[in-house]
Protein backbone atom coordinates (compact mmCIF):
# COMPACT_ATOMS: atom_id res chain seq x y z
CA UNK A 1 0.00 0.00 0.00
CA UNK A 2 1.31 3.06 -1.24
CA UNK A 3 1.97 6.20 1.31
CA UNK A 4 -0.27 9.19 1.26
CA UNK A 5 2.00 12.59 0.31
CA UNK A 6 1.21 14.37 2.95
CA UNK A 7 0.50 18.62 2.01
CA UNK A 8 1.32 21.68 3.70
CA UNK A 9 -2.56 21.65 4.28
CA UNK A 10 -2.78 18.22 6.15
CA UNK A 11 -0.04 19.94 8.45
CA UNK A 12 -2.42 22.86 9.12
CA UNK A 13 -5.63 20.62 9.42
CA UNK A 14 -3.83 18.96 11.89
CA UNK A 15 -2.46 21.27 13.74
CA UNK A 16 -5.08 23.24 14.11
CA UNK A 17 -3.69 26.40 12.29
CA UNK A 18 -3.60 27.79 9.05
CA UNK A 19 -1.63 26.97 6.15
CA UNK A 20 -0.20 30.55 6.06
CA UNK A 21 1.05 30.03 9.77
CA UNK A 22 2.80 26.31 9.15
CA UNK A 23 4.74 28.69 5.78
CA UNK A 24 6.03 30.95 8.31
CA UNK A 25 7.61 28.11 10.65
CA UNK A 26 8.95 26.72 8.08
CA UNK A 27 10.18 29.72 6.29
CA UNK A 28 10.72 32.38 9.18
CA UNK A 29 10.27 30.48 12.35
CA UNK A 30 10.63 33.17 14.87
CA UNK A 31 7.16 35.03 13.59
CA UNK A 32 5.36 32.56 15.03
CA UNK A 33 4.79 32.32 19.12
CA UNK A 34 6.77 29.69 21.14
CA UNK A 35 3.65 27.25 21.43
CA UNK A 36 1.91 27.60 18.04
CA UNK A 37 5.45 26.84 16.71
CA UNK A 38 6.19 24.37 18.34
CA UNK A 39 2.94 22.31 18.13
CA UNK A 40 3.20 22.65 13.89
CA UNK A 41 6.49 21.45 14.39
CA UNK A 42 5.61 18.32 16.83
CA UNK A 43 3.16 17.61 13.69
CA UNK A 44 5.70 17.98 10.99
CA UNK A 45 8.02 15.78 12.80
CA UNK A 46 5.43 13.20 13.48
CA UNK A 47 4.83 12.84 9.65
CA UNK A 48 8.13 13.64 8.10
CA UNK A 49 6.89 16.33 6.13
CA UNK A 50 8.93 17.90 3.82
CA UNK A 51 8.07 20.93 2.28
CA UNK A 52 8.34 21.16 -1.94
CA UNK A 53 10.19 24.52 -1.80
CA UNK A 54 10.21 24.09 -5.68
CA UNK A 55 6.64 24.01 -6.20
CA UNK A 56 5.47 26.57 -3.01
CA UNK A 57 7.90 28.92 -2.74
CA UNK A 58 8.43 28.79 0.66
CA UNK A 59 12.35 29.04 0.50
CA UNK A 60 12.90 30.69 -2.63
CA UNK A 61 14.66 29.67 -5.55
CA UNK A 62 17.09 26.07 -5.40
CA UNK A 63 20.65 27.04 -4.08
CA UNK A 64 23.75 26.13 -6.29
CA UNK A 65 24.33 23.59 -3.52
CA UNK A 66 24.43 19.58 -4.65
CA UNK A 67 24.41 17.48 -1.16
CA UNK A 68 26.21 14.62 -0.41
CA UNK A 69 25.36 12.64 2.20
CA UNK A 70 28.17 9.23 3.30
CA UNK A 71 28.83 7.11 5.77
CA UNK A 72 32.38 8.25 7.01
CA UNK A 73 34.33 10.87 6.66
CA UNK A 74 38.05 9.71 7.03
CA UNK A 75 37.42 6.39 4.87
CA UNK A 76 39.07 7.52 1.16
CA UNK A 77 36.83 5.81 -0.61
CA UNK A 78 33.85 8.80 -0.10
CA UNK A 79 37.05 11.06 -0.51
CA UNK A 80 37.57 9.62 -3.71
CA UNK A 81 34.09 9.95 -4.70
CA UNK A 82 34.20 13.58 -3.72
CA UNK A 83 36.58 14.46 -5.97
CA UNK A 84 34.90 12.95 -8.83
CA UNK A 85 31.68 14.67 -7.81
CA UNK A 86 33.55 17.72 -7.54
CA UNK A 87 35.32 18.05 -10.41
CA UNK A 88 31.85 18.09 -12.08
CA UNK A 89 30.14 20.24 -10.15
CA UNK A 90 32.23 23.31 -9.63
CA UNK A 91 32.47 23.66 -13.29
CA UNK A 92 29.32 24.13 -13.59
CA UNK A 93 29.46 27.09 -10.44
CA UNK A 94 27.44 24.68 -8.08
CA UNK A 95 29.32 23.77 -4.58
CA UNK A 96 29.33 20.90 -2.54
CA UNK A 97 27.93 20.62 0.80
CA UNK A 98 28.81 16.80 2.37
CA UNK A 99 27.59 15.65 5.58
CA UNK A 100 28.34 12.20 7.64
CA UNK A 101 25.59 9.66 9.12
CA UNK A 102 28.49 7.80 11.00
CA UNK A 103 26.38 4.69 10.13
CA UNK A 104 23.59 5.88 11.77
CA UNK A 105 20.58 5.49 10.12
CA UNK A 106 18.35 8.42 12.09
CA UNK A 107 21.36 10.21 11.15
CA UNK A 108 21.05 8.99 7.60
CA UNK A 109 17.72 10.09 7.51
CA UNK A 110 17.77 13.69 9.01
CA UNK A 111 20.81 15.13 6.85
CA UNK A 112 19.05 13.99 4.20
CA UNK A 113 16.34 15.62 5.39
CA UNK A 114 18.37 18.80 6.32
CA UNK A 115 19.21 19.30 2.63
CA UNK A 116 15.71 19.20 1.33
CA UNK A 117 15.08 21.78 3.76
CA UNK A 118 17.66 24.06 2.76
CA UNK A 119 16.95 24.06 -0.91
CA UNK A 120 19.73 21.68 -2.06
CA UNK A 121 19.53 21.87 -5.84
CA UNK A 122 20.05 18.19 -5.81
CA UNK A 123 21.41 14.80 -3.83
CA UNK A 124 24.11 12.46 -4.19
CA UNK A 125 23.78 9.60 -1.44
CA UNK A 126 25.58 6.62 -0.35
CA UNK A 127 22.88 4.78 1.33
CA UNK A 128 23.25 2.87 4.13
CA UNK A 129 20.81 0.42 1.72
CA UNK A 130 18.92 1.21 -1.15
CA UNK A 131 15.21 0.85 0.60
CA UNK A 132 16.16 3.16 3.78
CA UNK A 133 14.72 5.82 5.34
CA UNK A 134 16.33 8.23 3.95
CA UNK A 135 15.75 7.48 0.40
CA UNK A 136 12.12 6.92 0.95
CA UNK A 137 12.30 10.51 1.69
CA UNK A 138 14.06 11.80 -1.40
CA UNK A 139 11.55 9.75 -3.33
CA UNK A 140 8.70 11.77 -1.98
CA UNK A 141 10.75 15.01 -2.22
CA UNK A 142 10.64 16.88 -5.63
CA UNK A 143 14.50 17.36 -5.22
CA UNK A 144 16.12 15.59 -8.09
CA UNK A 145 18.87 13.00 -6.64
CA UNK A 146 20.98 9.75 -7.45
CA UNK A 147 22.40 7.17 -5.16
CA UNK A 148 26.12 5.50 -5.33
CA UNK A 149 27.59 2.24 -4.36
CA UNK A 150 24.44 0.59 -4.39
CA UNK A 151 21.54 -0.93 -7.03
CA UNK A 152 17.69 -0.84 -6.85
CA UNK A 153 15.29 -2.30 -9.26
CA UNK A 154 13.23 0.59 -8.27
CA UNK A 155 12.31 2.37 -11.57
CA UNK A 156 11.82 5.57 -10.00
CA UNK A 157 15.89 5.79 -8.80
CA UNK A 158 18.65 6.65 -10.95
CA UNK A 159 21.80 5.15 -9.60
CA UNK A 160 26.28 4.45 -10.11
CA UNK A 161 27.68 1.42 -8.90
CA UNK A 162 30.12 -0.61 -9.43
CA UNK A 163 29.47 -4.75 -10.51
CA UNK A 164 30.23 -6.01 -7.33
CA UNK A 165 29.90 -9.39 -8.15
CA UNK A 166 31.76 -9.63 -11.12
CA UNK A 167 34.80 -8.09 -8.35
CA UNK A 168 33.93 -10.53 -6.35
CA UNK A 169 34.41 -13.03 -9.37
CA UNK A 170 37.66 -11.50 -10.85
CA UNK A 171 39.27 -12.20 -7.18
CA UNK A 172 38.32 -15.65 -7.12
CA UNK A 173 39.78 -16.41 -10.58
CA UNK A 174 43.25 -14.76 -9.14
CA UNK A 175 43.12 -16.87 -6.03
CA UNK A 176 42.68 -19.88 -7.67
CA UNK A 177 46.21 -19.38 -9.38
CA UNK A 178 47.85 -18.84 -5.92
CA UNK A 179 49.22 -21.73 -3.34
CA UNK A 180 48.01 -21.55 0.35
CA UNK A 181 46.93 -23.34 2.82
CA UNK A 182 43.64 -21.59 3.84
CA UNK A 183 41.24 -19.05 2.66
CA UNK A 184 40.09 -16.91 4.72
CA UNK A 185 36.80 -14.13 4.02
CA UNK A 186 36.12 -10.87 6.41
CA UNK A 187 33.01 -9.58 5.09
CA UNK A 188 32.90 -6.30 6.67
CA UNK A 189 29.78 -5.29 7.40
CA UNK A 190 26.20 -6.21 5.37
CA UNK A 191 25.73 -3.71 2.87
CA UNK A 192 24.30 -4.79 -0.20
CA UNK A 193 27.95 -4.43 -1.85
CA UNK A 194 29.72 -6.46 0.36
CA UNK A 195 27.36 -9.42 -0.10
CA UNK A 196 27.74 -9.11 -3.80
CA UNK A 197 31.25 -9.34 -3.65
CA UNK A 198 31.33 -12.44 -1.66
CA UNK A 199 28.39 -13.94 -3.80
CA UNK A 200 30.89 -13.03 -6.76
CA UNK A 201 34.28 -14.67 -5.15
CA UNK A 202 32.02 -17.73 -3.21
CA UNK A 203 30.14 -18.77 -6.72
CA UNK A 204 33.63 -19.08 -8.68
CA UNK A 205 35.88 -20.67 -6.10
CA UNK A 206 37.46 -23.79 -6.61
CA UNK A 207 34.81 -25.69 -3.69
CA UNK A 208 37.96 -27.55 -2.36
CA UNK A 209 40.13 -24.44 -1.55
CA UNK A 210 39.25 -24.45 2.49
CA UNK A 211 37.26 -20.98 2.80
CA UNK A 212 36.48 -20.23 6.65
CA UNK A 213 34.49 -16.92 6.95
CA UNK A 214 35.06 -14.40 9.83
CA UNK A 215 32.01 -12.63 11.29
CA UNK A 216 32.43 -8.98 11.46
CA UNK A 217 31.07 -5.58 11.65
CA UNK A 218 34.48 -3.60 10.95
CA UNK A 219 33.85 -0.78 8.96
CA UNK A 220 37.03 1.03 9.66
CA UNK A 221 40.65 1.28 9.64
CA UNK A 222 40.85 1.37 12.89
CA UNK A 223 38.22 -1.80 13.05
CA UNK A 224 40.53 -3.34 10.86
CA UNK A 225 43.50 -2.85 12.84
CA UNK A 226 41.69 -3.87 16.37
CA UNK A 227 40.09 -7.10 14.26
CA UNK A 228 43.19 -8.92 13.62
CA UNK A 229 44.89 -10.31 16.75
CA UNK A 230 41.02 -12.33 17.05
CA UNK A 231 41.40 -13.27 13.16
CA UNK A 232 45.74 -14.45 13.77
CA UNK A 233 44.40 -16.52 16.87
CA UNK A 234 41.37 -18.15 15.33
CA UNK A 235 42.62 -19.23 11.99
CA UNK A 236 46.35 -19.85 12.98
CA UNK A 237 47.54 -17.36 10.51
CA UNK A 238 51.41 -17.41 11.91
CA UNK A 239 51.13 -21.19 11.61
CA UNK A 240 48.68 -21.98 8.26
CA UNK A 241 49.58 -19.99 4.85
CA UNK A 242 47.07 -18.32 4.39
CA UNK A 243 45.28 -15.57 1.86
CA UNK A 244 43.28 -13.66 3.69
CA UNK A 245 40.59 -10.96 1.58
CA UNK A 246 38.94 -8.17 3.30
CA UNK A 247 36.06 -6.93 1.05
CA UNK A 248 37.19 -3.50 1.33
CA UNK A 249 40.52 -1.50 1.37
CA UNK A 250 40.28 0.62 4.09
CA UNK A 251 39.56 -2.42 6.76
CA UNK A 252 42.36 -4.38 4.50
CA UNK A 253 44.45 -1.53 5.25
CA UNK A 254 44.28 -1.58 9.18
CA UNK A 255 44.43 -5.14 8.88
CA UNK A 256 47.98 -5.12 7.17
CA UNK A 257 49.22 -2.66 9.92
CA UNK A 258 48.32 -4.93 12.72
CA UNK A 259 49.89 -8.23 10.93
CA UNK A 260 53.42 -6.39 10.44
CA UNK A 261 53.33 -5.40 14.33
CA UNK A 262 52.65 -9.30 14.95
CA UNK A 263 55.71 -9.98 12.86
CA UNK A 264 54.07 -11.40 10.12
CA UNK A 265 55.01 -11.84 7.06
CA UNK A 266 52.82 -10.20 4.04
CA UNK A 267 52.96 -12.05 1.16
CA UNK A 268 55.23 -14.82 2.06
CA UNK A 269 52.85 -16.21 5.38
CA UNK A 270 49.45 -14.45 4.67
CA UNK A 271 48.51 -12.81 1.42
CA UNK A 272 45.98 -9.72 1.69
CA UNK A 273 43.89 -8.23 -0.74
CA UNK A 274 41.34 -5.53 -0.18
CA UNK A 275 38.52 -4.15 -2.56
CA UNK A 276 37.40 -0.40 -4.46
CA UNK A 277 41.43 0.45 -5.01
CA UNK A 278 41.28 3.57 -2.60
CA UNK A 279 44.26 5.79 -3.73
CA UNK A 280 46.49 5.13 -0.18
CA UNK A 281 45.99 1.39 -1.30
CA UNK A 282 48.72 1.86 -3.67
CA UNK A 283 50.72 4.24 -1.62
CA UNK A 284 51.00 2.24 1.93
CA UNK A 285 54.19 0.04 3.60
CA UNK A 286 53.27 -2.81 1.45
CA UNK A 287 50.72 -1.92 -1.16
CA UNK A 288 47.92 -3.61 -1.63
CA UNK A 289 46.16 -5.90 -4.39
CA UNK A 290 42.60 -4.65 -5.21
CA UNK A 291 39.63 -4.79 -7.28
CA UNK A 292 39.26 -1.28 -8.63
CA UNK A 293 36.15 -0.09 -8.94
CA UNK A 294 37.03 3.12 -10.36
CA UNK A 295 35.74 5.25 -7.53
CA UNK A 296 36.14 8.71 -8.70
CA UNK A 297 34.96 7.68 -12.03
CA UNK A 298 32.19 6.69 -9.99
CA UNK A 299 31.64 10.19 -8.57
CA UNK A 300 32.11 11.99 -12.11
CA UNK A 301 29.14 9.81 -13.91
CA UNK A 302 26.69 10.33 -10.59
CA UNK A 303 27.59 14.14 -10.52
CA UNK A 304 27.13 14.36 -14.34
CA UNK A 305 23.67 12.79 -14.15
CA UNK A 306 22.46 14.50 -11.57
CA UNK A 307 22.86 17.99 -12.96
CA UNK A 308 21.19 16.52 -16.34
CA UNK A 309 18.73 15.95 -13.78
CA UNK A 310 18.89 19.37 -12.39
CA UNK A 311 18.86 21.18 -16.08
CA UNK A 312 15.88 18.50 -17.16
CA UNK A 313 18.32 17.77 -19.97
CA UNK A 314 17.51 14.28 -18.54
CA UNK A 315 13.41 12.71 -17.82
CA UNK A 316 14.23 8.75 -17.38
CA UNK A 317 16.61 7.18 -14.86
CA UNK A 318 20.18 5.97 -15.00
CA UNK A 319 21.60 2.55 -14.35
CA UNK A 320 24.68 2.37 -14.25
CA UNK A 321 27.24 -0.34 -13.33
CA UNK A 322 30.84 0.45 -13.90
CA UNK A 323 33.12 -2.81 -14.34
CA UNK A 324 35.86 -3.79 -12.14
CA UNK A 325 39.17 -4.53 -12.91
CA UNK A 326 41.92 -6.55 -10.64
CA UNK A 327 45.09 -4.50 -9.46
CA UNK A 328 47.69 -6.50 -8.55
CA UNK A 329 50.52 -5.70 -5.90
CA UNK A 330 53.00 -6.48 -3.11
CA UNK A 331 50.36 -7.62 -0.83
CA UNK A 332 50.03 -11.05 -2.36
CA UNK A 333 52.08 -10.68 -5.61
CA UNK A 334 55.19 -13.20 -3.87
CA UNK A 335 52.63 -16.10 -3.45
Amino acid sequence: MQMKHITIDDIAREAGVSKSTVSRVISRPYLVKEKTREKILSVIEKHSYIPNVFAQGLAGLPSKTIGFVVDEFPNNFYIDLADGIDGVITAKKHNLQVMSSLWDAEREYYNVRSMIINRAAGILMAPSSPDCKAVELLKRSSVPFVLLNCRTDDPEISYVSCDNYLGGKLMAEYVKQLDFEQLVILPVSDHQTVQDRIAGFEENIDRKAVMPMMSSSAKTYLDGYRITQSIVETFSLAKKKTFLFVTNDYVAIGVVVKLLELGIAIPRQVAVAGFDDIRISGLCRIPLTTVSQSVRDMGRIAAETLLACIQQEKTSTTKYLLEPHLVIRESTAAQ
